[in-house]
């Protein structure tokens, strides 16, 4: 019997993680060992006992304001005694966080098969987003299975260089997981306990108006770029006042200090901790339109049919740009509030922003790729 080990650390990797580990369970042929680096805790705890996933082994790795050094270091010391622990035939690691990287170059010291889902998104800039971009391509030189979620992301494996063979497009896991949540929100009980749950957040008059769903947390907006991003939301916010914002804040202070000090004062500008996943699906399914500089909501809001101005100079994902639901400003503030008063302008004419199938998937990744897994590794 094959071991698979499937590492993971944030709520997204275990989002579009969580369908891929149900299909290879539901595989005899294989042991399947789930590892979390620990990194966002509670956050994760939330994606987990939505998919029921039991932890075979935690690293534990999270310590107040460490630095990428301490992640990375920290990691591979830990997985080195994961891996002489369970003593995989493939690990499975997701996207392009930093510990996905350090999963996967763990794996390789122990010339350990390593199988990457997600693989071949690029922006072609080491800077957007930062680490990720970086981190994904590290990932690629080492992989043995290359999932590519689109033909775009195999393209560009080839163009690097990449063999053909090693490279399997399948789809993105994240509609998988989207099907199935969907489903979910459609059950009248959860309906009303979101619904309540919304309330006690925002009021009881919360979706008396339209509202507009933000996220903005990367990285490399850090500093004067995030300032200034925020003045453009806060006049954005006044212009359209017959719209309500929500913003769901990251805590890391480098987000939290500015959103509070430029943001908190505007009325129709609801500002909320991070939110359960399934509470933040359901504001996306209820929204107007998205504003985020996030990669993984450029791919949710499509089965939720949310058009999305997309705050980055660069996409990895131009698939979303290209079917037309999706529109790159970057922090330009012309460009932003250009494509609001569009896209505000289409959805009250009622434009259809999705008509095309999702170019993200069929939601059979998961299968797909077990059964791949299955037909190489006998």
């Amino acid at each position: 019997m094959r071991k698979i080990l499937v590492v993971f650390g944030t709520r997204p990797e275990a989002i579009k993680l969580a369908p891929v580990i149900k299909a290879l369970k539901d595989e005899k042929s294989f042991e399947t060992i789930i590892c979390s680096t620990g990194q966002h805790r509670e956050m994760l705890k939330q994606v987990t006992n939505l998919f029921d996933i039991q932890i075979d082994d935690d690293l534990d790795i999270m310590k107040p304001n460490q630095s990428l050094y301490d992640i990375t270091a920290n990691s591979l010391l830990q997985m080195d005694l994961v891996l002489e622990k369970y003593k995989p035939d493939v690990v499975v690691v997701q996207g392009d966080t930093t510990t996905a990287f350090v999963s996967a170059l763990a794996a390789f010291y122990k010339k350990i098969k390593v199988a990457h889902v997600e693989a071949g998104l690029r922006s072609y800039d080491l800077m957007h987003p930062y680490p990720e971009e970086a981190n994904r391509r590290f990932i690629s030189v080492i992989s043995n299975f290359n999932f590519a979620p689109t033909i775009e992301s195999k393209q560009n494996l080839l163009k690097e260089g990449f063999a053909d063979e090693t490279v399997y497009v399948t789809g993105n896991t994240v509609v998988d997981s989207l099907i199935e949540i969907k489903t979910k929100l459609q059950q009248k009980e959860l309906v009303k306990k979101l619904e309540a749950d919304t309330y006690a957040r925002f009021g009881s008059n919360f979706f008396e108006k339209e509202f507009v769903l933000m996220t903005l947390h990367r990285r490399e907006k850090f500093g004067e770029e995030m300032k200034d991003l925020l003045y453009t939301i806060k006049e954005l916010a006044e212009k359209y006042s017959n719209l309500n914002f929500v913003y769901p804040t990251h805590l890391n202070p480098n987000v939290a200090k500015p959103v509070n000090e430029i943001l908190s004062s505007i009325k129709n500008i609801y500002l909320t901790d991070p939110m359960d996943y399934l509470s933040f699906l359901f504001l996306m399914s209820k929204c107007r339109l998205i504003m985020s500089d996030s990669g993984g909501v450029q791919e949710e809001c499509f089965v939720f049919s949310r058009p999305i101005i997309v705050m980055r100079s660069v996409t990895e994902r131009n698939e979303a740009i290209d079917a037309g639901y999706a529109f790159l400003t970057g922090s330009d503030k012309e460009k932003i509030f250009f494509n609001f008063s569009n896209i505000d302008t289409k959805l009250s004419g009622g434009f259809n922003f999705f008509p095309a199938i999702n170019p993200f998937g069929d939601g059979k990744a998961s299968e797909k790729i077990a059964e791949i897994l299955k037909r190489e590794l006998n």
